[in-house]
């Protein structure tokens, strides 16, 4: 019986990923089997969720602490409230592309994921992720480009946070501590 809800719950996900690909025109890379994205394509995956907020988290394959808070991420989408969709911010062509793919896969392998456009972020990592941080930031958010971003966004298409790493108050490790205080007042 478990195994049938999960097999349920997997195809429904994948329906719901290839739902959005297409309402939302979304492409896949050619130097990757990851969906391409920008800033408008993240709105629109929000807008076309059925869930009331859309969380999308920065992910640098070489980044210690994104790959660290990855697995809270994911609990997120278990509140029922949530989708998560991860952001990689290498470039298509970057070789470590791959390695961030092969992560996310082998630790959560339905997690639904993009990469963003070259043809629009560039193809160095550190410009495309400022880019990504600066456009999609909102006023009331102090702007820092740091990595491993939590992206809350409505269904309305409202960024309603973005977190930084002064949200961990010191304890840059424990981002389920970050999380309660930021992000999960906001989706109750």
């Amino acid at each position: 019986m478990k195994q049938n809800i999960f097999l349920l719950l997997f195809l429904i996900s994948i329906g719901l990923s290839a739902q959005n690909a297409t309402v939302c025109n979304l492409q896949k890379s050619d130097a990757s089997n990851a969906l391409k994205v920008d800033q408008n394509d993240l709105i629109c995956i929000a807008k076309n969720s059925d869930r009331p907020y859309t969380v999308f988290y920065t992910l640098a394959s070489w980044c210690a602490p994104c790959r660290m808070h990855f697995p809270d991420a994911v609990e997120l989408e278990k509140t029922g409230k949530v989708n998560l969709f991860v952001v990689l911010v290498e470039s298509e062509q970057d070789k470590r592309l791959g390695n961030a793919i092969n992560f996310i896969k082998s630790t959560f392998e339905n997690v639904k994921f993009g990469v963003l456009k070259d043809e629009i972020y560039g193809t160095k990592t550190g410009k495309r992720n400022k880019k990504i941080a600066k456009e999609i930031t909102p006023t009331h958010n102090e702007m820092i480009a740091d990595y491993g971003k939590f992206i809350l966004v409505d269904q309305g298409g409202t960024v309603l946070y973005v977190t930084n790493w002064k949200d961990y108050n010191k304890d840059w490790q424990n981002s389920k501590k970050m999380l309660e205080n930021k992000i999960l007042p906001l989706i109750k």
